[in-house]
């Protein structure tokens, strides 16, 4: 069965304060979403604090957080934390682990061995989490003697999150799940899955035992216009931070325009908002979705029927001068037209 998620990034939710946050959640559970994810871009609210109230506001509804990563936070403290919120939880929890990107230059960081550092960061949360004593050194992190004393007592699902070749592939031969971000259409979801196929095929691991997920940046809106315009911003961000990598874009026949790309190129996060208008149409129907319900609705029905996805994310986005509450309830629209087409319980 289709699993279907929602999330929120950051600056979608920045005018949401906390103390709404615990309604929020309770919302999107009685939506009927499977699992709720909670962003992690610097500096906003916390990632690990929201998935703490949405916990305990919540009881069937998975809570996400995403993504981690090995620069910012030594995987002890987020396999500490993730364990935490599993307790509170009853087991709800689940993580996605990437190469982050957002606040770096701010905090003096500079990513390097990407792939490598993020399946380290992986397999050191993932030992914690089994009870294991991890000691390990990369360039980012270093880990000696580690070991949790409280554990959690069943499993914590961990995703791998990515849109480039090394870490799909990766991803394939290491996770539990995998998070295929900023891939809208079939051709470029075929695309990474043969990357996610490649890895698990290399390592003797069963593809179809596999979590795989879509996640795409969503705007829903009786405009498709403006709904395009609420994706603008989130591609010049994703842009920004697989900068200079550019294989995904090159791959869906795209070129980022010049002006947008020597913005990228100074490392300035905070100047993106003014150059987000720089970002074409064809970029948001590669990379994104947007438009209305029945257009949405739609998008989703290609992806499923070209196969190889277990889940579906929604990383919903807010159109401009559009209330969070229309948004939210122009995807449940959606999301009732999709359950109901694959003969799934409909929220009420």
């Amino acid at each position: 069965m289709t699993g279907f998620h929602l999330g929120f990034p950051s600056h979608a939710v920045a005018d949401v304060p906390m103390g709404a946050w615990g309604d929020l959640a309770a919302d999107v559970e009685r939506a009927g979403f499977d699992t709720l994810w909670h962003s992690n871009e610097r500096f906003f609210r916390d990632m690990f604090v929201r998935m703490t109230v949405s916990a305990m506001r919540t009881s069937t509804l998975t809570l996400g957080g995403a993504v981690a990563d090995g620069y910012t936070t030594n995987p002890a403290v987020a396999a500490q934390a993730l364990a935490t919120v599993a307790e509170l939880s009853n087991g709800r929890a689940t993580l996605a682990i990437g190469a982050g990107g957002s606040g770096l230059p701010m905090m003096g960081i500079t990513r390097s061995a990407v792939t490598e550092t993020t399946r380290a960061a992986f397999e050191s949360i993932a030992e914690l989490l089994a009870g294991k004593t991890v000691t390990r050194q990369t360039a980012a992190f270093t880990l000696r003697g580690a070991n949790l004393k409280v554990v959690p007592p069943q499993p914590v699902p961990l995703w791998i999150a990515s849109r480039g070749r090394r870490m799909l592939e990766m991803a394939g031969a290491t996770a539990d799940g995998v998070m295929i971000a900023s891939q809208a259409a079939p051709q470029g979801l075929h695309r990474a899955l043969e990357h996610v196929r490649r890895g698990a095929a290399a390592h003797g691991r069963d593809v179809a035992a596999l979590r795989t997920m879509a996640r795409v940046d969503t705007c829903v809106h009786t405009d498709e216009q403006l709904a395009r315009d609420g994706c603008r911003l989130m591609v010049a961000k994703l842009l920004w931070m697989s900068y200079p990598d550019r294989g995904f874009v090159t791959d869906a026949g795209l070129s980022v325009p010049g002006a947008l790309e020597e913005v990228i190129a100074r490392r300035d996060y905070d100047a993106l908002e003014a150059a987000a208008h720089l970002v074409p149409d064809e970029m948001i129907d590669t990379f994104c979705w947007a438009g209305t319900p029945d257009q949405l609705v739609n998008r989703v029905d290609d992806v499923l029927a070209a196969g190889g996805l277990a889940d579906i994310g929604f990383w919903l986005l807010r159109a401009p001068g559009q209330p969070l509450g229309q948004a939210r309830e122009l995807l449940a629209q959606a999301l009732s037209a999709l359950r109901r087409s694959r003969g799934q319980a409909v929220a009420r």
